[in-house]
């Protein structure tokens, strides 16, 4: 989504971990690759804001970290688990102990939405099931990994650039309060999120909960409304990300 100039001070650039870094010669790139020339008085009389600026990378890198991939992985099996557990709790609370929705339940139109679109058994169990979902993730990933998630983040994406900006939930929130829908359609909004400590913008993974309806149904990225292409494609080219994940019941992380 295009983002106006208005509201471009309000929201941040998705910055993706380098895969390398550059190297100059220059005496103060030099200086900070190199940490034996800290304490060298002459480099101290030239440099003198070297080792401050040492000292002060490296604690950016030390409370800015990715997880590990057993960490990645062990965050795969939670949000398998919470689907399980989605599913399971709103299918017994629908349909009865141990049941799940025939197929021509799932394409049972039970109501219309505001503009009169039809709304299908299949979406009203599917939207249930993502809140239980989100609220079994909120719990477990605050509890292993409080300072490396995000659910629901908003990143506007900008088509003609490829690029994606986070915007802070307060923002988020201010815009919807103040009737200002028109800047978040087309935003990106994948369920979960892994990211570098405390930065939403450090995209590490993505994840999607689904629920297919019936059960058996195939796993499938559904389309961008706004951007025609997969939302799977869309995480995996604005946020940076190498293969974004969906996490569904039966099926774990695929």
């Amino acid at each position: 989504m295009m983002l106006s100039s208005a509201c471009a001070g309000t929201v941040s650039s998705v910055q993706r971990p380098p895969d390398s870094y550059s190297q100059t010669d220059s005496a103060s790139a030099t200086c900070l690759r190199n940490p034996a020339c800290y304490t060298q008085t002459g480099e101290e009389a030239v440099l003198p804001w070297v080792s401050r600026s040492a000292e002060a990378a490296r604690a950016a890198l030390a409370t800015l970290r990715l997880l590990e991939a057993a960490e990645v992985h062990r965050v795969g099996q939670m949000l398998a688990e919470c689907a399980n557990q989605a599913s399971s709790e709103v299918n017994e609370r629908r349909f009865g102990k141990g049941q799940r929705p025939t197929r021509e339940q799932c394409q049972e139109v039970v109501e219309r939405d505001s503009r009169d679109n039809p709304v299908t058994r299949a979406m009203k169990l599917g939207s249930e099931q993502h809140q239980v979902a989100l609220a079994c993730a909120r719990e477990k990933l605050a509890a292993a990994f409080p300072e490396h998630f995000a659910l629901e983040p908003h990143y506007l994406y900008d088509a003609a650039t490829g690029q994606a900006r986070f915007v802070p939930p307060e923002q988020v929130a201010e815009w919807l309060r103040d009737g200002l829908f028109h800047l978040l359609p087309g935003a990106l909004v994948p369920d979960v999120v892994l990211h570098g400590t405390g930065d939403p913008r450090r995209v590490q993974a993505v994840f999607d909960f689904k629920f297919p309806c019936p059960s058996g149904n195939p796993l499938q990225w559904g389309r961008h409304p706004h951007h025609g292409s997969s939302q799977g494609e869309l995480y995996e080219k604005a946020l940076g990300v190498k293969r974004a994940r969906l996490v569904a019941p039966g099926y774990g992380v695929q």
